[in-house]
This record gives C-alpha cells, sequence and structure tokens, in this order.
C-alpha cells in the first residue's frame, strides 16, 4: 500500500537541486521526509483527508539553504533574546557605536564588561576606526572591547588596564604565538587598537585576571540561560532567511553544550555541524599539541538529530597575519591529522604563493602519513591558490572550498574607502597598490577558476562578521552571480552561474558537511528541509535578485518561519541602505 501524504506543497515550481536539476511542480512529505517529487497530478494522489495542503501559489520551493561558514553560536550572543552582547553591526559611524555603548553603560551599571558584536564590515563614516578615548568618552568606568573583525579588537583604557598593556609592552614576537601589534599614537601610548596577536595577548590576561579558562574566539562566558537564548533566536532568525542547516566555525566545549540542551528540549531549529576549536594559538608549540593530541571532548562523527561534531577549525592566517608560525602550524596539523580530523583551514592569502608552497608541502606530509581523501578538508572564506598543481592535489583529496561572497561585498568596500585608515593601524599592510586593486587583492574571490578546477565550492557568510537581512535574503547569491562589491566590481570573470550559486548553498554545502544523503537536495527519503522563495532564483535576473523573500521555511517538515502578510517587523539588520 502506498504511503500517504502528511504535507503537499504544490502548484508553483520546485527546484530539486538533484543530479539532474530536475524541475517539478509538487512535494509530499510523510514523517517529516520527502515522499514523492512531481507534477501536481501525480502528487495530489497521495493526498488524504488529513493532509495539510500548502498552495505555492507560482511561488518557488527548494531545499533548505545551508550556509556552509558562521559561527552561529556567537552571532547568538549578539541577538536581543541573549543580553548578552552590544549589538554594532549595522553601526556606520563611531557616534552611532558610542551612543549604543552609551545605553549599555545604563543597563549594566559601572564595573561590569561590555563586550560588542563584530564591527560593520563596510567603511564609516568619519573614516576612521573608533580608539580607547572614543570608548573612554561612554564607558569611563566600564572594560570594554570592540569585536573590530577577524581577531582584532579595540579596547578602552579600562579594559587596557587589565590587560597590562602600557606603553612599554612590547608586541607578540617568536615562532610560539600569532604574528600582530600594538597600534600606537605618535607619543607611543597604547590607542587601544590591538592587532592579532595583540588581541590574544589581552584576551589570555583577562582570561587569567577572571579565573577563566581559554576559548577559541572570544573573551566572555555568558551562563547557559543566555546561551542558549541567543542561539535559539539565532537559529530562528536564519530560518526567516531560508537558512535550515550551518557550519560553526570553531565551538568550544560550553557552546557544544548549548547545541546539545536545544537539540535535547526540541527548540533546534538549525542543523549544525560544529567545527571544533580549541585555544591552540594563545600557547606555545608544545602545549597546542597537547591541547590536540589530549583532546577528549566530543568526538568526531558523533551526532545527533540537529548537531554533528564534523572536524577541527584550524586558522593559520586572518587579516594577513599569521596564527601560528610555519613550524608551529606544521606540527598542528600532522598532529591533528594523526588523530583522525577533519581540517577546516582558514589558509593564506592569495598572493602569499610562497606561504601556500609551504603550507602544500605539509598537506602532502600529513596525507603520506594518514589519507586526506575521501575525509571532507576544506578551506575556509577563499582559497588562495590558483596553481593549477595545487588545485589538482585538492581536487584529489576531495577538499571544499568556502568562500563568502556578502563578506567580501562589504569588506572590499572598507578597504577601498578606508585605506589609509587601515594602512594607520596596521591592519593593511603598506603597499603601493591603489585602493581598489587592494580591495580585489583581498577580497576577489576566484570561483570561476575553482568551478572549473572541479572543486566543490560552497556559500557562506561568515556570519556575524556579515549578517543576513531577512529583506533581501541572497544576498550571496547575488554576489557570487555578479562580483558586486561596495568597490565596485571585483573579478569580473569569476562570476558564477544561476545553478552554479544554487548548488553553492544547497547541495554542494551538504556534500561538505557529510550530509548530502540527508540534505541539500529535494529527492525521496531525504528530510524535508525546505524554504519557498517568492521567485525563482534561476529566472530571476541579477539586478531582481535581491528582491526575492522568503514565505516560508520547513525543516522537517515543520514550519519553522511564515512571512506575515503585513505588518512584516523591521530586520534588525537592514541592509538595503548598501544595496543596489
Amino acid at each position: 500500500m502506498q504511503q500517504q501524504a502528511d504535507i503537499i506543497i504544490h502548484g508553483g515550481t520546485v527546484l530539486t537541486v538533484d543530479a539532474d536539476f530536475r524541475i517539478a511542480e509538487a512535494i509530499a512529505i510523510a514523517g517529516g521526509k520527502i515522499l514523492a517529487v512531481g507534477s501536481d497530478a501525480e502528487i495530489m494522489a497521495l493526498k488524504t483527508g488529513a493532509t495539510q495542503l500548502i498552495d505555492l501559489d507560482g511561488a518557488t520551493a527548494l531545499p533548505g539553504m545551508i550556509d556552509n561558514h558562521t559561527h552561529q553560536f556567537l552571532a547568538g550572543l549578539d541577538m536581543p533574546e541573549a543580553h548578552a552582547k552590544v549589538n554594532i553591526s549595522v553601526a556606520t559611524s563611531i557616534e552611532a557605536i558610542k551612543e549604543i555603548i552609551a545605553e549599555e553603560v545604563k543597563r549594566v551599571g559601572p564595573g561590569a564588561w561590555i563586550a560588542t558584536s563584530c564591527m560593520f564590515r563596510g567603511a564609516l563614516r568619519e573614516g576612521r576606526f573608533p580608539n580607547r578615548h572614543d570608548l573612554d568618552e561612554v564607558a569611563p568606568e566600564n572594560p570594554v572591547y570592540v569585536f573590530q573583525s577577524g581577531k582584532n579588537i579595540i579596547a578602552n583604557s579600562h579594559a587596557l588596564r587589565i590587560a597590562g598593556i602600557t606603553s612599554r609592552t612590547q608586541d607578540p614576537s617568536g615562532i610560539e604565538f600569532a604574528e600582530g601589534h600594538i597600534v600606537r599614537d605618535e607619543q607611543g601610548e597604547p590607542t587601544g587598537h590591538l592587532i592579532a596577536g595583540a588581541g590574544d595577548m589581552a584576551r589570555r590576561a583577562w582570561w587569567e585576571a577572571t579565573g577563566q579558562p581559554m576559548k577559541k574566539w572570544d573573551y566572555i562566558y555568558y551562563d547557559a540561560d543566555k546561551a542558549d537564548a541567543g542561539l535559539q533566536a539565532m537559529m530562528q532568525y536564519l530560518n526567516s532567511a531560508g537558512i535550515t542547516a550551518t557550519r560553526d566555525m570553531g565551538v568550544s566545549s560550553d557552546e557544544i553544550a548549548s547545541y546539545r540542551r536545544l537539540n535535547d528540549t526540541g527548540k533546534a531549529t538549525v542543523r549544525t555541524e560544529l567545527i571544533v576549536g580549541l585555544p591552540i594559538r594563545y600557547v606555545d608549540i608544545d602545549a597546542a599539541e597537547t591541547l590536540i593530541s589530549s583532546y577528549a571532548g566530543a568526538a568526531q562523527g558523533e551526532e545527533a538529530d540537529f548537531w554533528r561534531i564534523g572536524g577541527f577549525k584550524l586558522v593559520l592566517q586572518n587579516d594577513g597575519f599569521w596564527s601560528h608560525s610555519p613550524q608551529k602550524a606544521r606540527q598542528l596539523i600532522l598532529a591533528a591529522n594523526r588523530m583522525g580530523w577533519t581540517l577546516a583551514i582558514h589558509g593564506p592569502a592569495m598572493y602569499q604563493q610562497e606561504a601556500w608552497d609551504r603550507l602544500m608541502d605539509v598537506l602532502v606530509e600529513a596525507d603520506a602519513e594518514r589519507p586526506l581523501a575521501g575525509r571532507r578538508f576544506s578551506f575556509e572564506h577563499w582559497i588562495g591558490t590558483g596553481r593549477p598543481e595545487h588545485l589538482a592535489l585538492l581536487r584529489q583529496w576531495g577538499f571544499s572550498v568556502g568562500p563568502n561572497p556578502p563578506l567580501s561585498y562589504f569588506g572590499a568596500g572598507r578597504s577601498r574607502k578606508m585605506h589609509e585608515a587601515l594602512q594607520e593601524v596596521g591592519i593593511a599592510k603598506a603597499s603601493a597598490l591603489t585602493p581598489m586593486d587592494h580591495a580585489r587583492r583581498e577580497w576577489g574571490l576566484r570561483m570561476r577558476d575553482w568551478f572549473n578546477a572541479g572543486l566543490l565550492v560552497t556559500g557562506g557568510t561568515d556570519c556575524p562578521a556579515t549578517v543576513y537581512d531577512i529583506e533581501h535574503p541572497l544576498l550571496g547569491m547575488y554576489c557570487a552571480r555578479t562580483q558586486a562589491s561596495l568597490a565596485g566590481t571585483l573579478l569580473e570573470d569569476q562570476a558564477v552561474t544561476a545553478e552554479e550559486a544554487l548548488r553553492m548553498w544547497t547541495i554542494n554545502a551538504a556534500r561538505a558537511m557529510s550530509a548530502e544523503t540527508k540534505i541539500g537536495s529535494l529527492e525521496p527519503g531525504k528530510l524535508a528541509d525546505i524554504v519557498i522563495l517568492s521567485a525563482n532564483p534561476l529566472t530571476t535576473s541579477d539586478d531582481r535578485l535581491l528582491d526575492i523573500k522568503v514565505q516560508r521555511t520547513l525543516v522537517a517538515g515543520r514550519t519553522v518561519y511564515a512571512r506575515p502578510a503585513s505588518g512584516l517587523p523591521h530586520s534588525p539588520y537592514d541592509l538595503g541602505m548598501f544595496l543596489p
């Protein structure tokens, strides 16, 4: 007897994104999984009196979208439901940042730590970055740090005192710790900018001062209620942008615990591959290797309905600064590979070909010890090598590459419009390039080359470094298809097709997170994770792609987001002012 449908979605276009990229009209769902995909007539034959009908009314259904690179837990702490961090992610001026921090000072009172979200990745109105003096004006009695970007932070005077950073403090140096520097004024006094390894110095001191253990990314720990509330809110927000799965890059044990709790209580709505992060950049080579070899947390491959341990995050470079010396990086890669970890690697920039040569040599060495092929290794953000021999090896090993087109969209704007300010604080190293050429060098994504080389190319945002706007949920696909940015067109010949862009955010991302048998395409037996869009992205022109809205998002057949017919609340992340 043929199984009957619990839910039928009909009356529009269904983009299956299967091997044949078949286009259908309707979907039948039973028991949270896809029962059948076909014509309206075929699928309606599976209807019973109890079947729920969802009429597309000409709209388009496609696989739930997958963001292959987020920091979902950290992004959750920026959500208002968490009452944890100050959200300045779309504040476009120093004055706006100060106003938001001043309101938080009133809320928490003197003495309490104040931490912010990532700063807006485009250019600020003043053409410079805030410094400790700006922060001191509104928070003289609170330690404050701004999560500026990557591993760069801006601390006020109070936070610098706790870290013990003064005019006499030396910049980080040697092969054990991350490259970086303390930005200083003409008198040699710290401005508050702590670049890469200098930010690490501050975090280590803060953890020691508060008696807390180190972790990979941010400094402050929050209690379980704040953590869970923020993570749940972030999942729901991602659902409103059509996201049903993601990879969270660099989670610590307390963050994994939050994922467990949401899964076990039925509150999770985004399937997440957790990429473990250990505080290896804060310690010397031997201690870092010990952290990897003695790791006893959730093991790779351990999973539940809404989370899976998928690998280990290794940041080799961030904003052009080395997180590990070549000697340390080699030992860490070899140690992690010997333990069987799948690595998600944040590699060097494209123009650092000598560094890529050394990195590829280490991967060849690792492959000889324990083969890499079939283990779903990845390069995150972008892949900086264009050498045919490198690309051939990466294809042989089955590496995926995860560019973040929205990050390039905004970051290129900052690189061009704040070129002098970036060089002044030393985030961008001095060069003879024009601001536009610098933006292209730092942010241009060679996606066409990677597709042509046969690599598995995925799509992501690096959220919360860039954020989703529910009014413009397909910004990533738009950027991939156009190479657009706030600086102008980056690499015009590297744009991808509409079909390739859709694959980046669906089946390709599912393969990268070892989930292609469950999600990523609409095929019988797979989980009914589905997003309904107001228009078909394959037939919508590039200039109208940003007008497409998410009408409904389903996870295992359950509606987790439905766009209201009227009275839509204002998006907390309004990116419309920055879009064409």
